[in-house]
């Protein structure tokens, strides 16, 4: 079963990138562009991350571009996270001298493995005050919530000195609905394979326990 549909590929603007071909009732009813778009946004029913990496599909290298148009290539949704502890005022989850290690991380070496693209659509945090092994369902202290976090890509910081509260709202009050410790992204980046990543906090005071972060999104990588 081909992972992108036929209006999906025109929508990713990867329409003969590959070798599929248009079956013969779409080669006698070819549509406009924008209808397409119109149906598939009232048809299809593609979650907010899928649509975001049909927007950024055009930006992946032609290989995989192809790859994903004849169904050589898959799309999913995105496995990484990663776990540590808060030392005084500072936290930094992903680091290069980090491999992989099960219920820690599975970011090896602070980059995403080879042939793995992420668009990255969302950022889970979650607290725990005890254990880096615990539940991680713990409410954030004031000093946690009044801090700064920052993702950096490739040396260079795309979410500079965000603050944490954006993670914490939803746990209580008016939006109480949002999944616990999620924050939405109104700028989605890519993360190319290879590609060295940071995902660091800052406190205005020392806090014990550990952080776990997770990054949501599509990755695209070939069978």
């Amino acid at each position: 079963m081909e992972d992108l549909t036929e209006e999906e590929v025109i929508l990713a603007g990867l329409e003969g990138r590959g070798s599929r071909r248009r079956n013969k009732e779409g080669r006698g009813k070819r549509r406009s562009r924008g209808s397409k778009k119109r149906s598939f946004g009232n048809e299809s029913g593609a979650s907010r991350n899928r649509r975001q990496f049909l927007d950024r599909a055009a930006q992946l290298p032609e290989d995989i571009q192809k790859n994903l148009v004849d169904g050589k290539a898959q799309i999913s949704d995105s496995p990484y996270y990663a776990t540590g502890e808060i030392k005084g005022t500072r936290a930094e989850l992903i680091k290069i001298s980090q491999s992989e290690e099960l219920g820690i991380t599975n970011i090896d070496n602070g980059k995403l493995n080879k042939g793995r693209h992420l668009t990255l659509s969302g950022i889970k945090l979650l607290y725990d005050e005890n254990d880096i092994d615990g539940a991680f369902t713990d409410l954030f202290p004031a000093d946690l919530l009044n801090g700064e976090w920052e993702l950096e890509i490739n040396g260079k910081k795309v979410f500079p000195k965000q603050p944490i509260r954006k993670f914490y709202d939803g746990f209580v009050g008016y939006n109480n609905q949002k999944p616990f410790g999620l924050y939405v992204l109104d700028n989605p980046k890519k993360i190319d394979p290879q590609t060295p990543f940071e995902f660091n906090v800052d406190l205005p005071n020392e806090v014990d326990g550990f952080l776990k972060v997770f990054f949501v999104g599509t990755v695209v990588y070939g069978y």
